[in-house]
């Protein structure tokens, strides 16, 4: 029987910046493909812009209507952005976050399917030019990591940690602007994440 693999997501899962219009799932399917041919298809549900809210309003009306059999999840930058110079955080509180990747994880957790969270990737800081108003930083995505792996392992659902791993690589040749990757950078992604699912023999 064919398998059915979705992935929820922002920008950076749907693939925007990468310059041969693919991005790191499309890339994920190629490989799989490759390797398994005829026994998957590839639903990507990821919009740019969205936040952790949005991914769970998301999954409620798309996952739920379909039949997976693994759900790749890659949210979370987006409740990051700050004004600069500010400690104020502008859309959700620790709290809201833990409440919404809760929520999140037991609809998906509800389909049967697999479940696989991918942490977040460091931003390049000096990358945010003097005008820019809304910028992230990485002592947030770090936090916000410890948050999501939290959670995850309280569920018992997959945590794929990338994060020591990128903050060591030279980031200028693998990213598009201060958060996107290059195709390059969703190159690395698709084989770190295609490496992870063989490992834990999730495919």
């Amino acid at each position: 029987m064919v398998k059915n693999i979705g992935m929820i997501g922002d920008s950076i899962a749907h693939g925007y910046y990468d310059e041969h219009d693919m991005g790191f799932f499309a890339r994920l399917a190629k490989l799989i493909l490759e390797n398994h041919p005829g026994d998957y298809v590839f639903n990507n549900m990821a919009q740019s812009g969205d936040n952790i809210a949005d991914a769970t309003n998301r999954a409620i009306y798309e996952v739920l209507s379909r039949q997976f059999d693994l759900i790749i999840v890659n949210i979370g930058i987006n409740d990051l952005r700050r004004r600069k110079n500010s400690d104020l955080q502008l859309d959700f509180s620790e709290g809201a976050r833990i409440m919404y990747w809760n929520k999140l994880l037991d609809v998906l957790i509800k389909t049967g399917a697999k479940v696989v969270v991918m942490d977040l990737i460091p931003v390049i800081e000096n990358r945010y030019t003097e005008q820019a108003s809304l910028v992230r930083y990485n002592s947030d995505v770090e936090r916000y990591n410890e948050i999501i792996k939290a959670v995850c392992q309280n569920r018992g659902v997959f945590f794929f940690a990338r994060y020591d791993a990128w903050k060591c690589r030279n980031l200028d040749a693998l990213y598009k602007d201060a958060t996107h990757p290059n195709a390059i950078g969703h190159q690395v992604i698709a084989e770190e994440i295609y490496r992870f699912l063989c490992e834990k023999q999730i495919i």
